[in-house]
């Protein structure tokens, strides 16, 4: 089992969500009042003093969260270190003066680092309140980069607009993990809601349900990579959450990659986190159950898809996302040439998000070690036994785009390359499936106690290749251990 506390992640994930929402507001609110007093008043005078002092300790409590503070504007929403920022109407002021001075500079917005001191601040904040901005943008942002240069304030830095596809929204970039950690574990909390409001009798939130999954949609379009990298994650105690959030990661995914638009993919999404919903009618014990399910056992798992189904109509009856996710739900065990369960009377293929969520949720119950499992596969074990069942239990042309999407390695294989270093697959490569990105946690010597991560389709993995597929269970490895929580 994983060494990360599942119910203590989602915890703490959603008190950082509900501390930021207060934290955003009064910083957006402070900031203002910052530029504005500093517009007006000398950097001596009292009134910039106190008011100053009042934005210092709320960046600092903000950096007691992150070691940075990032305040950005983007797809007209401000947020505040990723978390968006709830405005009301009484911040319209604000927001159109900020928004106008963002694209006046040409930024998205700015970085305060923790390392930035009192003066520095000051010298930025007063730069902020006092250029004198022309029409073109470009110009205005060399002036004012060039002010803060001469002021030495080096420990913020402003986001310039061109950056968003580069350097700011990058694969690699850590505030994509953030986020994506966040939605993930937000996801799961949303998935331990569903469970507990269909246990005592009470409709599903499908509000709130779609609130997650449209979350999950959008960082899957931004960076698919950070998303799919937290799928590895699985804990038996806590199976049936992550294994409905990892099925909607991955069918979102593939959705994606297989061009369906937003509104689809939000569908998509909300039927694949509700496939499993009927389960809560089903005994603990079998659920649990860890010896082979004999002949009754099955007949009563095969009655989920039908509990799902109830389960979905009682919250909402029958609008176009409801109709969809209970297609999916009812469907996802019915193979693609119409055999598997509930047993139906005219054999037929079933929906496109059925069968989109029937690839994932087998690929994902292998890859974790299921209790009716035997034993968990590697991920290019479940490749092939995917593969040997194209045609009969899945869609063949959506098969190959599943496996296009998730690599032959896919992530979280724990692989040993040419020069025997034992490495885990973080992010997968479509345009060299054979070289995906790694992290080397092990050599000759023995574990490292610093992970180094290396793109192998880059020249400088200087001709390393994956040479073989470990058991991560005979070594005792397991890749969620290498996964960044916070």
């Amino acid at each position: 089992m994983a060494e990360y506390d599942l119910d203590k992640a989602v915890k703490r994930e959603t008190e950082l969500e509900e501390n930021y929402a207060k934290l955003g507001l009064d910083f957006f609110r402070l900031f203002y009042a910052t530029l504005k007093t500093a517009s007006l008043y000398e950097a001596n005078n009292n009134r910039y003093i106190a008011q100053a002092r009042e934005f210092r300790e709320l960046a600092a409590e903000i950096f007691t969260e992150s070691n940075k503070l990032l305040f950005n504007y983007r797809e007209g929403f401000f947020f505040l270190n990723n978390f968006r920022i709830s405005l009301s109407g009484t911040e319209k002021e604000a927001s159109d003066y900020f928004s106008a001075k963002f694209q006046s500079l040409g930024i998205d917005g700015f970085e305060i680092y923790q390392q930035a001191d009192s003066r520095e601040i000051d010298r930025f904040i007063f730069s902020f309140a006092h250029l004198n901005l022309g029409d073109d943008s470009a110009e205005n942002h060399e002036l004012i980069k060039e002010r803060l240069d001469k002021l030495q304030i080096d420990n913020i830095k402003l986001i310039k607009i061109t950056e968003k596809n580069t350097e700011n929204l990058k694969p690699h970039d850590q505030s994509d993990k953030v986020k994506a950690r966040s939605i993930f574990f937000k996801a799961i909390g949303t998935v331990q809601d569903i469970i507990n409001q269909a246990r005592t009798g009470s409709s599903i939130n499908l509000t709130q349900t779609k609130r997650v999954v449209q979350s999950m949609v959008d960082q899957i379009i931004e960076d698919e990579s950070a998303m799919m990298e937290l799928t590895v994650l699985r804990d038996f105690d806590n199976y049936t959450y992550i294994h409905s959030v990892n099925v909607c990661v991955l069918s979102l995914i593939l959705g994606y990659h297989l061009n369906l638009d937003k509104r689809r993919l939000s569908d998509l999404g909300v039927g694949a986190l509700l496939h499993d919903v009927g389960k809560i009618e089903l005994p603990a014990s079998l659920i649990n159950k860890s010896e082979t399910f004999d002949d009754m056992d099955w007949r009563q798992m095969r009655m989920h898809p039908v509990y799902g189904v109830k389960a979905i109509i009682k919250s909402r009856g029958t609008d176009r996302s409801s109709v969809r996710a209970i297609a999916a739900a009812y469907e996802h065990h019915i193979s693609y040439n119409g055999a598997g369960y509930p047993q139906l009377l005219q054999k037929r293929t079933p929906c496109l998000f059925a069968q989109i969520v029937a690839i994932c949720d087998s690929f994902n119950a292998m890859t974790s070690g299921r209790v009716y499992h035997k034993r968990r596969m590697s991920g290019d074990e479940a490749v092939t036994n995917l593969i040997n069942r194209a045609g009969t239990d899945f869609n063949p042309l959506l098969l190959k785009v599943f496996i296009n999407v998730i690599g032959i390695f896919p992530v979280g294989s724990i692989v040993r390359l040419n020069n025997d270093d034992v490495a885990i697959v973080s992010r997968t490569n479509p345009h060299d499936l054979e070289k995906p990105e790694v992290k080397i946690i092990a050599d000759r010597d023995g574990f490292k106690e610093k992970v180094k991560i290396i793109d192998l389709s880059n020249e400088a993995a200087d001709g390393l290749r994956i040479r073989t597929v470990l058991d991560g269970e005979k070594y005792n490895i397991d890749p969620s251990d290498y996964i960044d929580l916070g």
